[in-house]
């Protein structure tokens, strides 16, 4: 009785897991400014447009609104928030003059 060919193929050992790296989240768009911030480039290419003052500005100002101290992440966080909000109320502006 023949044995099936993929018991007689050997097996390649299995390639170990690429590691996750946060800025290949996508390409950036044309155009767009490489930045050079240290903070910066740990972080995913969709934030680069997030400088290193409006990161500490931002962090002071929720440290003292909310009474504790705010967490670089949950200030990336409340910056891109914010851009997103303005960017719903742009479009939004713009489709009321379209009308």
């Amino acid at each position: 009785m023949a044995r099936p060919m993929s018991a007689t193929r050997p097996r390649r050992p299995a390639a170990p897991p690429r590691p996750k790296r946060p800025e290949l989240t996508g390409f950036p768009a044309p155009g767009e400014q490489h930045v050079t911030d240290e903070a910066a480039e740990r972080r995913p290419l969709a934030t680069a447009w997030i400088t290193a003052e409006m990161l500490a500005e931002t962090i002071d100002v929720w440290s003292e609104a909310w009474g504790r101290p705010v967490s670089e992440d949950e200030a990336v966080e409340i910056l891109v928030n914010v851009r997103r909000l303005g960017e719903v109320l742009l479009r939004a502006r713009r489709e009321m003059t379209k009308k």
